[in-house]
């Protein structure tokens, strides 16, 4: 199965995006059998030593997370792969769509204080690069550990979820989060069969790999439908040159996607002069 909007989502980790049918409680903590993800490389670091397997439900963290107690406490649980990576990007990419800025509650106050205002250009550069960026906040006490008025947190908080688009999730601590992340990496690849993919980097990628990423970028279609765009009309060129027609033609391609990737193509740029 692919994202795209032509099927109807029971499930959404982002509370801002409606879905369109209720979920059942049993596939907000689903725990089946991961889906096949892909490979990781043999030269990419992990947090502890697990023997392989290819139906393991990954997590990538940014090695930042190298010595935390939630790196650590993911990588030993069961049908779950931990991968250390330099992300440009966010500390936890749990899919190719959601990626997750963790701040305790003392790092995010301090951004209300004055004294460290790169959370919005984070999430800022988050939303640019993924789809549903999460803005996790660890920690109790969020209105009274520190003399910030609750409507400066309030409003900040506003900010990151109308302004930036992120979705603010609240963790009462490290395990706490550990378990919300399994929950959602599991149900991104698990129950919606999507794969991991690291955005933002700094070269490095293949040019399949680049490719991929641009058609996939285009109306939240993804990797898998990219991978089959791409495998279909052989260029990302005739990609966007195709007819609505062709663009059907495709598996996994329905009348939205194929109606929006030909908006993006040939619509006029909306602040030409």
């Amino acid at each position: 199965m692919d994202e795209n909007d032509d099927r109807a989502d029971s499930r959404a980790v982002d509370g801002g995006h409606a879905a369109e049918s209720q979920a059942g409680l049993a596939d907000f903590g689903s725990t089946a059998d991961a889906a096949a993800g892909p490979d990781a490389e043999a030269h990419e670091a992990t947090v502890a030593a697990a023997e392989p397997d290819d139906a393991a439900v990954e997590v990538v963290a940014d090695q930042r997370e190298m010595d935390s107690h939630i790196a650590r406490d993911l990588s030993t649980r069961e049908d779950l792969e931990t991968r250390l990576e330099t992300l440009a990007v966010g500390d936890y990419v749990l899919s190719d769509r959601v990626v997750v800025e963790r701040k305790t509650v003392e790092d995010f106050l301090d951004t209300l204080l004055g004294e460290d205002r790169s959370l919005f250009d984070q999430v800022g550069d988050a939303a640019r690069f993924y789809a549903r960026p999460v803005v996790l906040i660890e920690g109790e006490r969020l209105y009274e550990a520190r003399n910030v008025h609750p409507n400066a947190v309030r409003g900040a908080l506003a900010s990151l979820a109308v302004d930036f688009g992120a979705s603010v999730l609240r963790t009462d601590d490290p395990d706490d989060t550990a378990d919300l992340l399994e929950v959602i990496a599991r149900r991104e690849q698990e129950a919606d069969d999507r794969s991991v993919l690291v955005h933002g980097e700094k070269g490095g990628k293949t040019l399949a790999e680049r490719q991929e990423y641009v058609v996939g970028a285009i109306a939240e279609v993804g990797p898998v439908t990219a991978r089959s765009l791409l495998a279909h009309f052989g260029s990302v060129e005739a990609v966007m040159t195709a007819e609505e027609d062709d663009l059907l033609a495709v598996e996994g391609v329905g009348e939205v996607t194929a109606g929006r990737i030909r908006e993006v193509a040939a619509g006029d740029y909306a602040d030409a002069a």
